[in-house]
């Protein structure tokens, strides 16, 4: 979530355009996730949930201190695109900020999209066989080890998207994910 926030405000800066930095933030992010997935987290799926927690902590920790090695301690400032920055009028009398209106509206679409890919389409079928039994989802053709590797990057993607879209509300800056995750 941080990673991405950084990655996105970084390329929003970089690029002059709001939507441009946050695709580029996300498949940036997708790879930051893949790479942390194929080299470290791998080695703890078979652990036990003790040792994943505190390896994912370990990895969080870390991760304060790479970002605050890249980009410095001092928050970076993310603006809503200018389309989005202003009030929208719902009914007579009551407004509501439009980029808050964003937020849930890619909210809802997200919850949805991912429903539907967890339980009508056969990768997701393959997921939840191989989270619930990967010896046997292996023995019946599953890819496990791949599967794994698309759902952290897709979870990674997800991390990018709140942390990019989330960015001009809240700070970005050191710790933010600290905030989510620890509660």
């Amino acid at each position: 979530y941080m990673v991405g926030a950084y990655l996105v405000a970084t390329l929003v800066q970089a690029t002059g355009s709001f939507w441009a930095g946050l695709g580029l933030g996300i498949a940036a992010t997708v790879g930051v996730g893949v790479l942390l997935e194929c080299t470290v987290l791998r080695r703890l799926y078979h652990r036990d949930h003790l040792s994943q927690v505190m390896g994912t902590f370990a990895i969080l920790l870390m991760a304060n201190e790479g970002v605050r090695m890249v980009w410095g301690a001092q928050p970076l400032q993310l603006n809503p695109p200018a389309a989005l920055a202003g009030p929208v009028e719902l009914l007579p009398g009551f407004t509501y900020p439009a980029y808050r209106l964003l937020i849930i509206g890619v909210g809802l679409l997200v919850a949805l999209l991912l429903w539907l890919l967890v339980t009508r389409t056969r990768v997701g079928m393959q997921v939840r066989a191989g989270a619930a039994n990967r010896e046997m989802a292996t023995s019946m053709g599953a890819n496990v080890r791949g599967l794994f590797t698309l759902v952290f990057a897709l979870g990674a993607a997800l991390c990018a998207v709140a942390g990019g879209l989330l960015g001009p509300l809240v700070a970005v800056q050191v710790g933010m994910g600290e905030q989510i995750l620890i509660p």
